[in-house]
């Protein structure tokens, strides 16, 4: 009977090792899925952290946004005082003193990134056509005046460019002159 009880426990032991191996088997699948997760969750938070880093990145670029178009109205409340007093020689001493200020005015704008819209022809982009003029003196869609100046926040247009565009004259048809 020692070899019943050797064999017996044989058997015994080798249900253990089969039980503890596939306990060891679904312990590592549980660790690669546990490893996939964590890989999964910290590309998943990185790509939060960059996208977080833009956001606050853009708000910072444009966070005065609102602001400035409204010092914008400023600005142009100078340009046309400017323009005002230009002609009169009785205003040289004030017209010196608003052209400063305004200078002075130009130049915080631009060191914030905030800068006049320059095109010489339209475009759509930049630019709002608030009227057309028919004529042959000049290319189609050339700017002809600047109604109000349009300015950019960076890379970013805070306020197109107000302007009467240049369009083809309509010739007559059916021989009438």
């Amino acid at each position: 009977m020692g070899e019943e009880k050797k064999s017996e426990r044989e058997r015994e032991l080798k249900e253990q090792i089969t039980a503890l191996e596939e306990k060891v088997k679904k312990l590592e699948e549980l660790a690669k899925a546990g490893n996939e997760r964590y890989l999964n969750l910290r590309k998943e938070l990185e790509f939060l952290k960059e996208k977080h880093r833009r956001e606050l990145e853009e708000l910072k670029r444009y966070c005065l946004e609102n602001f400035v178009k409204d010092l914008l109205e400023v600005a142009d409340n100078f340009e046309r005082a400017l323009e005002h007093i230009r002609g009169d020689d009785r205003c040289r001493e004030t017209l010196a003193g608003i052209e400063m200020i305004y200078g002075q005015l130009k130049r915080v704008l631009e060191k914030h990134g905030i800068t006049p819209i320059e095109v010489e022809k339209f475009d759509h982009a930049l630019c709002e056509a608030v009227s057309t003029v028919q004529t042959d003196e000049v290319e189609e869609n050339t700017i002809l005046q600047v109604v109000q100046k349009g300015y950019k926040l960076h890379d970013r247009v805070l306020r197109p460019a107000k302007v009467v565009v240049a369009v083809k004259k309509e010739t007559k048809e059916g021989g009438q002159g």
